[in-house]
C-alpha cells in the first residue's frame, strides 16, 4: 500500500513526512549501508541467521529501518527468502509499527529491570500469527546495569521463535557480555553524493522544483544523516512550496552560501579588507549566526588544505562534485604553509569569539589578521636568505603562489617609463620573485635601447651582478611584459665569469657589517610583527662555530 501511495496525490489522507513516506522497504533500497544489507540478505537466503543482532552507528544512518526490514523478511507471508513483499498483512503492519509479533521498545523510557523482566515474560509465548516474535530495542545503551544483567540469559539462549535486534548510537556503552552474545553490524554516515541522489529523486517524484545548489545546502546541513536530510527538505518545502528558491534554503536552515565563503577566501588571499568588512556587515544585516559562519569558514580552510595535499575525493571533502572546480581554484591561491598558518590563526579567532562581548568586532579584526598573514614571510626563509647572502651563495627562491588575476592590459612601448629608475622598478615588480626583486632594486636603473633593455649595474656589488646574470631569462620575460614586446636584457659593465672567479680567488668578499645585517633583519615583516608584540633592544652577535 505504501508503494502504491508514492507518486499519487493524497487529498483525503493525512500528510506523511518524507522521512516516513520514503523509508526503504527492502534491503535493495537501503542507501550507503550495502555492507550490512548484503550480509543480512545472504544470511536470510542461506538460512544461517543469528538469534540476536546489534546495530550500531550514528543517528539517521538506517539502524531502525534495517531492523524493520529484517523483521519483515523474517515474517513475510508471500515473499521469497530475504525479499519482503511489502503487501502482505505482516509487511504492512510492521511498516506501520503496529504488528503484534514485532515489538519496538524505546530503552530510553523503558530502561529498568522491571521492563526487561516483562519483555522476558512475553518472549516465552509463541507468535500470535507470524513465524517469529521480533523484539527491536532502540537506544539499548540506555538500559541500566541490572537490566542488562537480566537480559543476558534470554539473549544468549532465546526460544527458537524469538529474534532480538538491538540498536544504539553509543556502541562503547554496551557491556562486553552483551556484545559477545550478538552478531554485530556497524552503520556508517552516508556519503554526500548518495544523499544528494536520493533527495533529487524524491524532489522529482514529489514535483518539487529545486536547484542543485539548494540541494547542496540541504545535504550539507544533514551531516551525513539521511533522516536529517529528508527532514530539512521537508521543512524547506513547507516554507517555499513546490518552487524552492536558493535564498529560502539559506535563510531557513541558517546556512552560509558557498558563494559567500568563496568571496571571503579570495578577499583574504588578495588582502582586500573592504570586501571582508562588507561580507561581515551583510551577514549581520541578514541575521546570520557569525559563529556558524566561522565554523563553515574553518571547514572551508580544511577542505582547501586537503585539496592542496592532492586529495580531491568529494566524499572525503564532504561536498558535491560540482563544487570541486571552484574549491580547487581557491586552494591555488595559497601555499601549504599559508593554509596551515591561516587555519591555526582562525582557531584562535573562533575560540576568542565565544567570550567576546562584540562578536562582530572580533570577527572583523580576525579576518583582517588573516589577510595580513598571507603577506608575511616565514622567519626561517628570511634567515636562510640572509645566510645565503652572507656566504655569497644564491638564495633559494621563494615559491610563487598564484594570486587573484588582475585585469590589466600589457602596456605599450609608448607607456614605457622614460626615467631609468622607474623602468627598473616596473621590471622588478613584474619578476614575481621577491628575492630577485630586492636584488634588482640595488641597480642604478634601466633603459630601453632598440629591442634591448640595458640594466645599469653602477656601483652594485659582485653578489648583485651574479644574481642578475644568473636570472637574465626571467628578467627578460618580466621586461617584455612591461615593454609590451619581446626584448632582450643585458647588463652594462658586466664582469666576465672568468674575471669574476679570478677576483674571488684573489680577494675574498668582505664580510657583511653587523649593523647592516641587523637592520635588514629588523625590516622584515615577520620580525617587525614580533618586535611589535615583544619590544626591546635587539643585538647582533657573532657565534663561533
Amino acid at each position: 500500500m505504501q508503494q502504491a501511495s508514492r507518486g499519487s496525490t493524497h487529498l483525503l489522507m493525512q500528510y506523511q513526512v518524507l522521512a516516513r513516506k520514503w523509508r526503504p522497504r527492502n534491503f535493495h533500497e537501503l542507501v550507503g549501508q550495502e555492507h550490512v544489507s548484503r550480509t543480512l540478505l545472504n544470511a536470510l537466503q542461506s538460512g544461517r541467521l543469528a538469534h540476536a543482532f546489534l546495530f550500531s552507528g550514528p543517528r539517521g544512518s538506517g539502524k531502525t529501518t534495517t531492523a524493520r526490514i529484517l523483521a519483515k523478511a523474517l515474517n513475510c507471508h508471500a515473499g521469497s527468502p530475504g525479499e519482503p513483499c511489502s503487501n502482505c498483512p505482516a509487511c504492512i503492519e510492521i511498516a506501520a509499527g503496529n504488528c503484534m509479533d514485532v515489538l519496538e521498545i524505546d530503552a530510553a523510557s523503558n530502561r529498568g529491570i522491571d521492563e526487561i523482566r516483562e519483555l522476558k515474560e512475553k518472549a516465552r509465548y509463541n507468535p500470535a500469527r507470524d513465524k517469529h516474535k521480533v523484539f527491536i530495542i532502540d537506544e539499548v545503551h540506555m538500559l541500566t546495569t541490572e537490566a542488562f544483567n537480566a537480559l543476558l540469559k534470554t539473549l544468549e539462549e532465546p526460544p527458537p521463535h524469538v529474534v532480538f535486534i538491538l540498536a544504539t548510537t553509543e556502541y562503547h556503552k554496551i557491556p562486553a557480555t552483551i556484545l559477545s552474545r550478538c552478531q554485530q553490524y556497524t552503520f556508517k554516515l552516508i556519503k554526500y553524493p548518495l544523499i544528494m541522489a536520493r533527495l533529487r529523486e524524491i524532489a522529482q517524484e514529489e514535483g518539487i522544483r529545486i536547484s542543485a545548489a539548494a540541494l547542496d545546502q540541504v545535504v550539507f546541513s544533514s551531516g551525513g544523516s539521511m533522516r536529517d536530510a529528508m527532514s530539512a527538505l521537508d521543512q524547506v518545502i513547507a516554507f517555499s512550496g513546490a518552487e524552492v528558491r536558493d535564498e529560502d534554503v539559506t535563510v531557513l536552515l541558517g546556512l552560509v552560501e558557498p558563494r559567500i565563503l568563496g568571496q571571503t577566501v579570495r578577499a583574504i588571499a588578495a588582502n582586500d579588507l573592504p570586501t571582508l568588512l562588507r561580507i561581515v556587515a551583510d551577514l549581520v544585516e541578514s541575521g546570520q549566526d557569525l559563529n556558524n559562519f566561522c565554523r563553515r569558514l574553518s571547514a572551508q580552510f580544511r577542505n582547501l588544505m586537503v585539496l592542496k595535499t592532492g586529495i580531491s575525493d568529494p566524499a572525503l571533502l564532504g561536498i558535491a562534485e560540482s563544487m570541486l572546480p571552484d574549491l580547487t581554484e581557491q586552494a591555488n591561491l595559497f601555499s601549504k604553509e599559508d593554509l596551515m598558518r591561516l587555519f591555526d590563526a582562525f582557531q584562535r579567532i573562533e575560540a576568542g569569539m565565544k567570550y567576546a562581548t562584540q562578536v562582530r568586532f572580533q570577527l572583523e579584526m580576525g579576518l583582517i589578521e588573516l589577510a595580513h598573514i598571507t603577506r608575511l614571510r616565514p622567519l626561517e626563509e628570511v634567515i636562510a636568505e640572509l645566510s645565503a647572502m652572507s656566504s655569497g651563495e644564491e638564495p633559494r627562491p621563494r615559491p610563487v603562489v598564484q594570486k587573484p588575476a588582475l585585469s590589466k592590459t600589457s602596456p605599450s612601448a609608448e607607456e614605457t617609463p622614460a626615467d631609468p629608475k622607474a623602468l627598473l622598478l616596473r621590471i622588478a615588480s613584474a619578476v614575481g620573485r621577491e628575492s630577485l626583486e630586492s636584488v634588482l632594486q640595488n641597480l642604478a636603473g634601466a633603459r630601453l635601447q632598440g629591442g634591448k633593455v640595458i640594466l645599469d649595474a653602477g656601483g652594485a656589488s659582485e653578489f648583485v651582478r651574479k644574481q642578475v646574470g644568473a636570472n637574465l631569462p626571467l628578467i627578460a620575460e618580466a621586461a617584455s611584459s612591461v615593454i609590451g614586446t619581446a626584448v632582450s636584457v643585458s647588463v652594462a659593465g658586466e664582469i666576465q665569469p672568468n674575471q669574476a672567479r679570478a677576483r674571488r680567488e684573489k680577494t675574498p668578499p668582505p664580510p657583511p657589517q653587523e649593523n647592516d645585517l641587523l637592520e635588514k633583519v629588523k625590516s622584515e615583516p615577520v620580525v617587525k610583527s614580533f618586535l611589535d608584540v615583544f619590544p626591546g633592544p635587539v643585538e647582533a652577535k657573532k657565534i663561533d662555530s
